[in-house]
């Protein structure tokens, strides 16, 4: 390939500086020009600092004489595409599940290594981009298909705005519960940490009848227990409420 083309691919991919392509785009702009010289011009602009790789068969076209590191690409890009992906898979079927969901309550926006999204359809992992992946899992009521399931959780849950785009995530009580739900033992610290301020600062505004509805289901049982074990030495009182309704609908 004549440096002539090569200079005429990489005005062509300049002008869409700043934007996200799929390799088979940048293909058929090359093969416009030689189709023999595909994948070697692919690394060519790679090494060249225009082509920065996100993942598998995904690049972010970037301005060779800007400084910008991956992290920083990830940073402006990130919402947009789990937004694209939210819609594209769930429409509006989905919530943000976990620690990422309390996360977003305390005005944490920060972008997790791997977020979870609830849904009625399918569990699986997905690689979003480089290393932030996408946990999809569903919820299952014995007596309900996963759709009324989901339902069940869905109705709890209120959506954000996130750097200018609407995301569904659980409420304030369930991603109290979630939070406490199947933890690994690296991640118990920082999650009692998180409950720890919670209850500290908005005890008086947790919806107690949210847990009362989840017990009754059958669900999250052992959630509230460490909830009422964190409470006793922080607010007695809020812990006697939580006391109370674990008795109702399961065990000490």
């Amino acid at each position: 390939m004549t440096n002539t083309k090569t200079n005429i691919i990489v005005k062509k991919l300049l002008k869409k500086k700043g934007k996200i392509l799929h390799i088979n785009e940048i293909k058929k702009l090359i093969e416009d020009l030689d189709k023999k010289a595909v994948y070697k011009q692919i690394y060519h602009l790679k090494n060249k600092g225009i082509l920065l790789s996100l993942k598998k068969d995904l690049f972010f076209i970037k301005d060779p004489n800007l400084e910008i590191t991956q992290e920083e690409i990830i940073e402006q890009i990130y919402w947009k595409l789990l937004k694209d992906y939210t819609k594209s898979n769930f429409w509006q079927k989905y919530f943000i599940w976990w620690v990422k969901a309390l996360e977003i309550w305390n005005n944490n926006y920060s972008i997790p290594d791997k977020i979870t999204i609830v849904n009625p359809y399918k569990k699986s992992k997905t690689i979003l981009l480089s290393w932030k992946e996408i946990q999809n899992t569903t919820y299952n009521i014995k007596w309900l298909t996963p759709e009324d399931s989901f339902k069940k959780f869905k109705k709890f849950t209120e959506k954000f705005l996130i750097d200018n785009k609407n995301f569904i995530v659980a409420n304030y009580e369930l991603s109290l519960l979630e939070s406490l739900y199947n933890l690994s033992f690296e991640e118990e610290k920082y999650v009692y940490e998180i409950i720890k301020k919670n209850i500290r600062k908005n005890y008086k505004r947790i919806n107690t009848e949210t847990f009362e509805y989840f017990l009754k289901l059958g669900k999250y049982s052992q959630s509230c227990k460490k909830l009422y074990q964190i409470s006793l030495t922080i607010r007695p009182d809020f812990a006697e409420k939580l006391r109370k309704i674990i008795l109702k609908w399961s065990y000490l």
